[in-house]
């Protein structure tokens, strides 16, 4: 049986709000709240959903970033959870984050050389003269030149800028990539040259990716297998053409429709959602999404959907499916 690379178990992060003079805890912000899902080797898990639904938090827990409240991440069989600072130093050897704004996550008082040097005199042994010769084999990797090294972030555009902190994503050999919107801050000419060289770099390297993003034209270009995540929860989870071919979640459904297509004889049938997702620290009973869903029944306002397999490891967690 092939095991996953990564698997995400009943994974929450509640982020305690407080108030007074003794900072009391009042109340839980439920950034994520039960979320599952496994990702293979080789493979592209795309992740889905508007704005606040909690797709960087589950990046930012899986790497430790931000602790989680519960639930389980193995990564090659193993938790890594509940390491210490660290024991997590040699994950992140084999798990790395690309941020989403290529302007903000680059240091910019280091050269671009540095900057993606730095991993290798943290976790390596590798001399300045291997050191060296590895920055320039990154930067022709990512589509750069040698010379750009002695660069500093604000003389790049945009899109060179992302290539560099794919650059420095890739100085440890890794086997796992978190892309946290690695596209959202970019043209669409240029989007399209990072997700290529992304694709390519899987094909030669032999990576494996967590995409998360909201445009779902992107994902689709990108993706494997897509997880829909709604108010800290996926809602519907499978392969990129049970997704786009047979969206079942209403969710889902009202995503589909807002993407704009070229092609006509494709078009989806708008679906206009009412109201605003709702508040994380006091969510919905029963199914969260039942205030803005178009087709709702009784029992979606008290009974929380179970997330079950319909049928070609196709996902859904809706009354609708019972």
């Amino acid at each position: 049986m092939l095991l996953p690379l990564l698997e995400i178990q009943e994974l929450k992060v509640h982020i305690p709000l407080k108030s007074g003079l003794f900072g009391r805890k009042y109340s839980f912000v439920k950034a994520i709240d039960g979320v599952d899902f496994s990702i293979y080797e080789n493979e592209t898990f795309g992740l889905v959903g508007e704005s606040g639904c909690g797709k960087s938090t589950t990046g930012k827990a899986i790497m430790r970033l931000i602790d989680p409240t519960s639930g389980k991440v193995s990564f090659e069989g193993k938790d890594i959870s509940r390491l210490s600072r660290k024991e997590m130093r040699n994950v992140y050897k084999d798990i790395q984050l690309i941020f989403q704004d290529p302007y903000a996550s680059l240091n910019p008082r280091k050269t671009a050389g540095d900057i993606i040097e730095e991993p290798m005199i943290i976790n390596t042994t590798m001399s300045p003269e291997e050191r060296k010769y590895r920055v320039q084999e990154l930067l022709e990797v990512v589509g750069l030149n040698a010379y750009h090294s002695t660069r500093y972030p604000h003389e790049f555009s945009g899109g060179q800028r992302q290539r560099i902190g794919i650059a420095r994503a890739l100085a440890l050999n890794p086997k796992l990539l978190i892309a946290d919107e690695a596209v959202s801050a970019l043209d669409v000419s240029v989007q399209s040259q990072v997700l290529n060289l992304l694709r390519q770099l899987q094909h030669e390297r032999g990576l494996t990716y967590l995409f998360i993003s909201h445009d779902l034209s992107v994902v689709k270009h990108i993706s494997d297998r897509i997880g829909v995540m709604y108010l800290g929860r996926i809602v519907e989870q499978g392969s990129k053409k049970s997704i786009y071919k047979n969206p079942l979640h209403p969710y889902t459904q009202a995503l589909l429709s807002a993407a704009p297509s070229i092609n006509r004889t494709n078009e989806r049938e708008r679906i206009v959602l009412m109201g605003d997702l709702p508040n994380p620290i006091n969510p919905p009973k029963g199914c969260p999404f039942h205030p803005r869903c178009f087709a709702k029944k009784t029992e979606c306002e008290s009974a929380s959907p179970q997330f079950r397999n319909v049928g070609d490891e196709h996902y859904v967690a809706c009354h609708l499916y019972n």
